[in-house]
C-alpha cells in the first residue's frame, strides 16, 4: 500500500485551516463587509475530507456504503442546522421586520431541505445588499450538501469500473473525472460572473470546481514529491506566504462582484499550498500554527460557528439600525458567536455524534427526517399563529369600523332619516363633505374595461368597470385584473350597464355598491353633457356628444347587460322635457331577459344650494328651493307601463323630500353644484336606491 493509500490521522492543520476559514467569513463579514474566501476555502476542504474518505475505501477495497455514509453525515450536521433554523423562525417575529416575515418563512424551508442557494438566485437576491435575512449564509450549506449527494455516486461509477477493469485505476480515473469537473465547471464560473454576477455567486455549477479542486488535493498531495521535499526551507517559506494570502485576499485584492469567477482561485491556491506543507517537520513550518491545539479544537467548531455568526450579527444590525458594527460592537459579536459555538459542538454535536456512532442507516434518516419536519412544523406554526393574529386583527379592525360606520351614521345619517324607522341623537359635529372638499366629491372612477373587447371608439374610451364579483375595489383580484375581464360574463352573474352623462355618473356611488353586494358586473359608459340622444339628433349641442351615443347604442349588444340604466330627461330650471327620440332608439335594444331602467333627471336649482349656503349670513332667508320635477308626475311612467322590459326609476324624492331641494340632510351636504349631488350624500342613499331599483326591475 502506497503513502497515498494509507490511512491518516486526521491532520490537525487542516482542522486549524478549516477554523481560519470560517473565522475569515465571521470577520469580513462584521467588521468589513467583504468577501473573505474563506467559504471557498470551506467548502474545498469539506470535498478534500469526503473525496480522502472514499478514496482509502476503494484503495483498500472496502464497499462503499453509500447509503450509510449519506444517512450519517446529514445525521451529524442536520440537527444543529435545524436548531439555528428553529431559533431564528422563533424570534424573527420580534426581531425582525414584518416586510421579510415571508422570505424568512420561506428560507427556512430551502435551507431546510438544502435548496437555499436556488432560493436566492430564483429570486434574484443580490449576496451584497437587500434586506438583511438570518438564514442568507445558508446558501452554501445547500451546495455543500448537493455535494455530499453527488460526489459518492462518482465514486461509486468508478468502483463499478474498476470492478469490471481492474488494470485500471481507481485515483487516476477519479483524477480524470474531477480534472473535467474543475476545468468544465471553473469556465461556467468564468463566464456566468461576467454574465450575471449575482445569479452565479448561488449557483451549484459556478462553484463545484471548488468542491473538485479539493478532491484532486486528496488524491494526490500525499504523493511524494507533489511539492517538493517535506521540510525544505523554499515549502517553509511558501506555507507562510500561502496564509498570508489566505488571510489578506480578501483585503488586498478588490474581489467585491468577482466570485465566484477566476478571481477564487487566489484564496483556494494559496489553501492548496497550505495542505500540501502544512503537516512538514520542523518547529518553523506553517503546520505547527494551524495544527495548534487550540486553533484545531476550535477547528472542530468550525461549522458552529458558520451557522451561528450571521443570525447574531443580522440580530445586532436590525436591533441597532445600524448597516455595520463598530470595532467593539464587533468584537463582542466576534468572541458571542465563538462561545456559542463552542457550546454547541460540545454540547450538542459531540454527545448526539457519540450517540448516533452505532446506529443502523435507518435510524440516521429517520433523526434527519424529524428534524426536516421540525423546522417544516415550526415555520407553518408560524403561519398559523400570524394567520390567527391577522383574524383577530381583522376582527377588531371590523368592530372598530362598525365602530365609526355607527359613529358616522349617528352624526352623518344623510339620506337614512328620510325612513320613518330610522331614529338617530341630535349630530354634534360639522356637516360632511366640507366646503372645500365639495368640488372633489364626484364618484369614484373605476379601472378602463379592456382594450380586448373593443367596443365602439367613443364606447370603449369611456367605460369603466366599476365593480365585478372577481375583482376587489382597486379593481385586481385573485384570478384576473380588470383589463383581462371576458366580453361575456360567467353564468350567473348580471351585467348592469350605467350608461349617460354626469346626472347618471352621480348614482354610480350607490348602485357600485349594490352590484357589490349582489355580485354584479356593473360598468359605467359616461361622457359629460351628452343626453340620450340617437344619431344625428340636433338635441346634444357638443360635438363630443356627436358620436358618443351612436357608439354607446352600437356597444350595447355586444356588452349584452342584463340591466342597462340611463337617463330619461332633461331637467332645466323652469322644468324637464323627455328624451323621446332617444327612448325610441333605446327601445330597439330591447331583449327578453333583458331590464331597461330610464331614471328622471335630477332637479336643477339657481344657485347652488351648498354654495348658497355657504355664503348665507345669519339674517338671510333659508337655502331652499322648490322644482316643477317635485310636483308633477314622471312622466316616463306611461312608457313604462307601454313598454315590456322597461321601467321608469324616480329617485328625486331622495334628492329633494318633501318636494323642497335644501342644502344639507341628515347632516350631509346633498348637492355640489345646481344640479350635481356629492359622494357622500349619495353613498348615504345606498339602501333607499336599493329598494327602489329593485322593485323597478321586478315591475319591468
Amino acid at each position: 500500500m502506497t503513502s497515498a493509500t494509507r490511512a491518516r490521522p486526521l491532520r490537525a492543520d487542516i482542522q486549524g485551516l478549516r477554523f481560519v476559514a470560517v473565522l475569515l467569513v465571521v470577520v469580513y463579514h462584521v467588521w468589513l463587509d467583504r468577501v473573505s474566501g474563506g467559504v471557498d476555502i470551506f467548502l474545498a476542504l469539506s470535498a478534500y475530507f469526503l473525496t480522502a474518505s472514499f478514496a482509502r475505501k476503494l484503495d483498500e477495497g472496502r464497499p462503499l456504503a453509500l447509503v450509510g455514509y449519506w444517512t450519517r453525515t446529514f445525521a451529524r450536521i442536520v440537527p444543529l442546522a435545524t436548531l439555528t433554523i428553529v431559533a431564528v423562525v422563533a424570534t424573527a417575529q420580534w426581531l425582525l421586520p414584518i416586510a421579510i416575515w415571508p422570505d424568512v418563512q420561506q428560507q427556512a424551508i430551502a435551507s431546510a431541505l438544502y435548496l437555499q442557494n436556488w432560493w436566492l438566485a430564483a429570486n434574484d437576491v443580490n449576496y451584497y445588499g437587500g434586506a438583511p435575512i438570518p438564514l442568507q449564509h445558508f446558501w452554501s450549506l445547500s451546495i455543500q450538501g448537493t455535494v455530499f449527494l453527488a460526489w459518492p455516486l462518482i465514486f461509486a461509477a468508478v468502483a463499478l469500473l474498476v470492478r469490471y477493469r481492474p488494470q485500471l485505476s481507481g485515483r487516476r480515473l477519479l483524477g480524470w473525472v474531477f480534472g473535467a469537473i474543475f476545468v468544465a465547471s471553473l469556465a461556467w464560473s468564468v463566464w456566468i460572473t461576467a454574465t450575471d454576477q449575482a445569479f452565479a455567486y448561488f449557483d451549484t455549477r459556478a462553484r463545484l470546481w471548488e468542491f473538485a479542486l479539493g478532491s484532486l488535493l486528496a488524491l494526490f498531495a500525499g504523493r511524494a514529491g507533489a511539492l517538493g521535499v517535506p521540510g525544505a526551507r523554499w515549502r517553509t517559506v511558501a506555507g507562510w506566504a500561502a496564509l498570508a494570502a489566505v488571510l489578506l485576499v480578501g483585503v488586498v485584492v478588490n474581489v467585491r462582484n468577482a466570485f465566484p469567477g477566476w478571481i477564487a482561485l487566489l484564496p483556494l491556491s494559496a489553501a492548496a499550498v497550505l495542505v500540501l506543507v502544512g503537516d512538514d517537520p520542523g518547529r518553523r513550518g506553517v503546520g505547527r500554527l494551524l495544527g495548534h491545539p487550540w486553533l484545531a479544537g476550535l477547528g472542530n467548531a468550525s461549522y458552529a460557528l458558520y451557522l451561528v455568526h450571521w443570525p447574531i450579527l443580522i440580530g445586532y444590525v436590525v436591533a441597532s439600525e445600524s448597516s455595520q458594527p463598530d470595532l467593539l460592537a464587533g468584537g463582542v459579536i466576534i468572541a458571542v458567536s465563538l462561545l456559542l459555538a463552542v457550546a454547541l459542538h460540545r454540547l450538542i454535536e459531540v454527545p448526539l455524534r457519540r450517540r448516533t456512532a452505532s446506529w443502523r442507516p435507518w435510524r440516521d434518516a429517520v433523526l434527519v427526517g424529524l428534524c426536516i419536519a421540525l423546522v417544516l412544523g415550526t415555520v407553518t406554526g408560524w403561519r398559523q399563529l400570524l394567520s390567527a393574529q391577522a383574524e383577530r386583527a381583522k376582527v377588531e379592525q371590523q368592530a372598530q369600523a362598525e365602530q365609526a360606520r355607527q359613529y358616522a351614521l349617528a352624526q352623518h345619517p344623510g339620506a337614512r332619516v328620510l325612513d320613518p324607522s330610522f331614529r338617530a341623537p341630535t349630530p354634534t359635529v360639522p356637516p360632511i363633505p366640507t366646503i372645500a372638499d365639495i368640488p372633489y366629491q364626484w364618484a369614484l372612477a373605476g379601472p378602463a374595461c379592456p382594450a380586448a373587447w373593443r367596443l365602439p371608439t367613443r364606447a370603449q374610451q369611456q367605460c369603466q368597470v366599476l365593480t365585478d364579483p372577481s375583482l376587489d375595489d382597486a379593481g385586481a383580484g385573485g384570478v384576473t385584473s380588470a383589463s383581462e375581464l371576458p366580453l361575456t360574463v360567467p353564468e350567473g352573474v348580471t351585467r348592469v350597464l350605467l350608461a349617460g352623462n354626469s346626472h347618471v355618473q352621480q348614482w354610480a356611488t350607490a348602485i357600485r355598491a349594490i352590484g357589490r353586494e349582489r355580485g354584479w358586473q356593473v360598468l359605467l359608459i359616461y361622457e359629460q353633457n351628452c343626453y340620450l340622444a340617437p344619431p344625428g339628433d340636433p338635441g346634444n349641442e357638443s360635438e363630443k356628444c356627436a358620436d358618443f351615443w351612436p357608439d354607446v347604442f352600437d356597444a350595447i349588444e355586444p356588452l349584452a347587460p342584463g340591466l342597462l340604466i340611463t337617463l330619461g330627461t332633461r331637467s332645466s330650471l323652469d322644468g324637464e322635457e323627455v328624451l323621446e327620440a332617444g327612448l325610441d332608439t333605446l327601445q330597439e335594444h330591447l331583449r327578453p331577459g333583458r331590464v331597461v331602467l330610464v331614471m328622471r333627471d335630477t332637479p336643477r336649482t339657481d344657485p347652488g344650494l351648498s354654495q348658497c349656503e355657504a355664503a348665507r349670513k345669519p339674517d338671510d332667508a333659508p337655502c331652499e328651493s322648490a322644482h316643477p320635477i317635485l310636483t308633477t308626475p314622471d312622466p316616463l311612467a306611461p312608457l313604462a307601463k307601454r313598454v315590456k322590459g322597461l321601467n321608469a326609476l324616480d329617485l328625486s324624492g331622495l334628492v329633494c323630500p318633501e318636494r323642497l331641494c335644501v342644502p344639507t340632510i341628515g347632516n350631509v351636504r346633498v348637492w355640489m353644484d345646481q344640479h350635481h349631488l356629492t359622494r357622500d350624500y349619495v353613498e348615504t342613499t345606498t339602501d333607499l336606491v336599493r329598494d327602489r331599483l329593485i322593485r323597478a326591475i321586478e315591475r319591468a
